[in-house]
């Protein structure tokens, strides 16, 4: 159960801003990770050293072959939002991603890695919303690294006005 508590909590600080944070310093990295640890927080290192390993073990931390009986994850963007969608949440209703030198990811792919981060944005959003908690932790070597446009959204129509003939 998620402790309504928010201001207390060790993820508040990760989540404020968005679901995805950035660190350059190992170790605030290392410690980002023990404190959702101890809320927790289903937490799964991945080393980012080459785009097949990383999709390879992303793929595993999502369960891919059993969400959808193949494996491993072939790099579709598509597919990755189905499987952060559908992912299984454990009994504390946290999972968290770590992934660890992702600017190796970025320089292989740039826009590859930016699609990532903003599937798991856009996905966490939906699952903080269902009373889930997706945190994913981004060290990088760069100091220089940007991800912007993270998880975006258009302001939508109300569901009475939705059709565009309800508005004339």
């Amino acid at each position: 159960m998620i402790d309504d508590d928010a201001d207390h909590r060790a993820d508040w600080p990760l989540l404020r801003d968005g679901a995805v944070t950035l660190f350059w310093r190992k170790s605030l990295f290392e410690e980002a990770k023990a404190s959702l640890n101890s809320l927790s927080y289903a937490l799964t290192s991945i080393q980012c050293t080459t785009i097949g390993q990383f999709t390879t073990d992303l793929g595993n931390a999502l369960r891919w072959e059993k969400q959808f009986g193949y494996s491993p994850w072939s790099g579709n963007l598509n597919a990755l939002a189905e499987g952060v969608a559908t992912v299984d949440f454990p009994p504390s209703l946290c999972v968290a991603l770590a992934f660890e030198h992702y600017h190796h990811v970025v320089a292989q792919d740039a826009e590859f890695g930016h699609g990532v981060l903003d599937v798991i944005e856009y996905q966490a959003r939906n699952h903080l919303a269902a009373g889930r908690r997706m945190i994913a932790l981004v060290q990088t070597d760069d100091a220089d690294f940007v991800a912007d446009n993270l998880g975006k959204r258009r302001a939508m129509w109300n569901w009475a006005e939705w059709m565009d003939r309800l508005r004339r």
